[in-house]
């Protein structure tokens, strides 16, 4: 597909900008600007050899999904990443989004962390070498803060079983990351805090791409919006 210019991302973008909602526990962010959910704002990285939908259903949605793992060695996943962020990679933001895991894929028991991750200061080298933060909500042990690297390599960072989500549930998150602070929102209520220190319990401070990432589930995102800090 034919990369979209930085001018016409900014004066679609700029046409779109919102004003962000601030419950009592939420910071004021100054503005967010709402990206639609279309091919045009977003690359798909790897489907995991299944399907992205814009527009799904005759809505303004976005579903994505890679294909069934149907034994236990077997995994797949989907990234799809924001195009604006690609051409201009950003380090400390504001993302706010609506979105759902619909349903775990896996045809035998799923794992815990086969749901929608939300992907931030993403890298990859030419010789493939990736590096990201990464943030999980989980249906049944609440939810993760994390880095990964390489092929495989991961670190925690933070979790907390405090915050569950049921597979199906719709939510809006913030996501905030500030340097080495990173706050998450739910439906207007902080259920994560962290602040990194130094390496390896420290966020991958360096400017990358945003993404939207799917392992071994069904996710639907009603929208999507973002600010740079």
């Amino acid at each position: 597909m034919k990369a979209v210019s930085l001018f016409l991302i900014a004066v679609v973008l700029s046409a779109c900008a919102q004003k962000a909602p601030s419950p009592m526990d939420l910071p004021k962010y100054n503005r967010l600007i709402s990206v639609p959910l279309t091919p045009q704002y977003w690359t798909i990285a790897f489907d995991g050899g299944g399907e992205v939908k814009f527009h799904a259903d005759g809505t303004k949605d976005l579903v994505f999904y890679p294909q069934t793992a149907k034994t236990s060695l077997q995994t797949f996943s989907s990234l799809l990443l924001l195009k604006n962020t690609v051409i201009s990679p950003i380090n400390n933001f504001v993302a706010k989004m609506e979105v759902t895991t619909t349903k775990q894929l896996r045809s035998s028991t799923p794992n815990e962390w086969e749901v929608f991750w939300f992907v931030s200061n993403y890298r990859k080298d030419p010789n493939i070498v990736k590096t990201a933060n990464y943030f999980i909500q989980k249906p049944n042990t609440g939810v993760e803060l994390g880095r990964f690297f390489e092929q495989e390599g991961q670190k925690f960072l933070k979790t907390s079983e405090d915050a569950k989500q049921p597979i199906g549930a719709r939510s809006t998150y913030y996501f905030a990351k500030q340097g080495q602070r990173y706050r998450v929102f739910r439906d207007g209520v902080q259920i994560m805090d962290y602040h990194g220190s130094k390496m390896p319990e420290a966020l991958y401070d360096q400017a990358g791409a945003l993404g939207l990432y799917s392992e071994d589930a069904e996710v639907r995102v009603h929208s999507f919006a973002f600010q740079v800090l």
